[in-house]
């Protein structure tokens, strides 16, 4: 009910465009973020986003039992620092956090504009690979880097 539709008052004249049949379908599929048509569009972005925040969660769990594992054995006097295997890991996991909301955000949207939203989860996803793959490079540099100078540094 609007104030100017109220109950026993003048009836009020249609607006233009209400005959519209498109503008008719949307208003019909507008009672539910999930209609049948889309349904297989919805379950795919789903199981999309849901894979992504259990890698996101995995890479997470994983990126902190190796930065404990590799600076345990880190000292300053065999020229090693924790700053680069704490930079892979922060790379890997919170790039590959802000990919994840960023998607959510976007794939909501496309629901609520009532477009396809599978792709951007695909996008999302892609992305958070190569995020996660970067991250995964630069600590793998900073420990052939922290074994090259340790065995180096064993010469006689």
């Amino acid at each position: 009910m609007t104030w100017s539709n109220v109950p026993g008052g003048p009836p009020q004249p249609t607006p233009p465009g209400s005959g519209d049949p498109q503008r008719a379908a949307w208003e019909r599929g507008g009672t539910t973020l999930f209609p049948p048509a889309k349904l297989a569009d919805r379950i795919s972005t789903v199981l999309l986003l849901a894979f992504g925040a259990v890698m996101t969660i995995v890479t997470a769990v994983v990126g902190i039992i190796a930065v404990i594992s590799a600076t345990a054995t880190c000292d300053a006097s065999a020229g090693c620092s924790p700053g680069a295997y704490i930079g892979g890991t922060a790379i890997a996991v919170g790039g590959a956090f802000v990919i994840g909301v960023a998607t959510v955000v976007l794939a909501i949207g496309a629901w609520i504009r009532r477009r396809s939203s599978w792709w951007i989860a695909a996008v999302g996803f892609v992305l958070a690979i190569a995020v996660i793959t970067w991250g995964g490079v630069v600590f793998a540099g900073a420990a052939d880097a922290g074994t090259a100078s340790s065995s180096s540094g064993t010469t006689a």
